[in-house]
């Protein structure tokens, strides 16, 4: 199997581009496309046409379906270019499935390269950590719940967030911006825990693109478009995994966190923010009662969370 990699429109610093693919590759009549480049652009399908079996692995599920017609139409596989799709969204996969009637598109997890795992564990410096943007209330609780603790909030900048909360005060929490993604690990690797949604926040034009799908009500991901909510298979807990930082996860009504992880083995829920701050201080005072959740984690995504593990499912799934 060989990989094409594109990475024409995906953030600069992403997880995915530290998979290394090209270390996997050997010529076997398969073909793997990797990047939204690589299905955006028609050269590389055209390129690749003649290959005996063609995945994709769709790293934009349930984004792709508040998008346009020709987004969904790529994500879908309208055109039956593909012979396997993995996506990250099982929910899109079991309705894509049954919509087309046929086992086209499989559940994955998200990997963390393995070259890139560091198996000694170093001292905490810092309570709490969040990255990534405020698109919502809920990621404004999480800067606002750990800032009253050693914390860090990494993040792109107010120039990525949600326009209403561009000026907001959460520009003030901000501890840095546009940090290497290596860098970021090794803060993680120093850090006790931490808040995640797990979610991917809607607007309402966001919502009537959904709505417009035919048997869109069929597919679980859409259940609580009234709430303008979906699930999201974010980057954040395998990377906690495996840099040993306690992941704490809103509860919500979707199962996506614990599909690859196990609750109070490998990671908390909490109900609501107003009990987040009281179990940060809980789990940061007491440490030694959960560092063997954090321990759990790591265990099990070197285990079975790896890029040689996904590499492997994948050729079991072609086989």
């Amino acid at each position: 199997m060989i990989f094409i990699e594109d990475y024409d429109g995906c953030y600069g610093d992403a997880l995915e581009r530290y998979y290394n693919f090209k270390k996997y590759s050997s010529d076997d009549g398969n073909v793997f496309f990797h990047g939204m480049g690589c299905v955006e652009k028609t050269a590389h399908k055209e390129r690749y046409s003649d290959f005996n079996k063609k995945i994709f692995w769709n790293l934009e599920q349930p984004c792709a379906w508040q998008g346009d017609e020709r987004i969904k139409n790529i994500s879908s596989n309208a055109d039956g270019y593909f012979d396997k799709i993995f996506t990250i969204c099982p929910y899109s996969a079991k309705w894509l499935n049954e919509r087309q009637g046929g086992n086209v598109f499989s559940a994955s997890f998200i990997p963390f390269s393995e070259d890139m795992i560091i198996d000694k564990k170093e001292d905490k410096s810092y309570d709490a950590i969040y990255w990534g943007g405020i698109h919502s209330e809920e990621n404004f609780n999480i800067v606002n719940s750990i800032k009253d603790f050693k914390y860090n909030f990494m993040s792109l900048g107010p120039g990525h967030w949600s326009s209403q909360f561009r000026n907001s005060i959460a520009r003030r929490f901000i501890t840095s911006q546009n940090v290497p993604r290596k860098v970021m690990w090794s803060i993680l690797r120093k850090t006790k825990v931490c808040p995640m949604s797990n979610l991917l926040f809607l607007q309402e034009p966001q919502v009537n693109s959904i709505k417009s799908m035919e048997n869109w009500e069929q597919c679980e991901a859409f259940s609580h478009l009234d709430q303008f909510i979906m699930p999201q298979n974010k980057t954040r807990m395998v990377e906690c995994a495996v840099n040993r930082t306690l992941i704490l996860v809103k509860r919500n009504p979707w199962q996506l966190d614990s599909m690859w992880f196990e609750p109070e083995k490998d990671f908390l829920y909490f109900n609501d923010y107003s009990e987040l701050p009281g179990l940060i201080r809980e789990t940061t005072e007491n440490w030694h009662k959960y560092e063997h959740i954090v321990d759990s984690a790591f265990a099990k995504a070197k285990q079975n969370y790896t890029v040689q593990n996904f590499i492997d499912t994948v050729q079991k799934e072609i086989s």
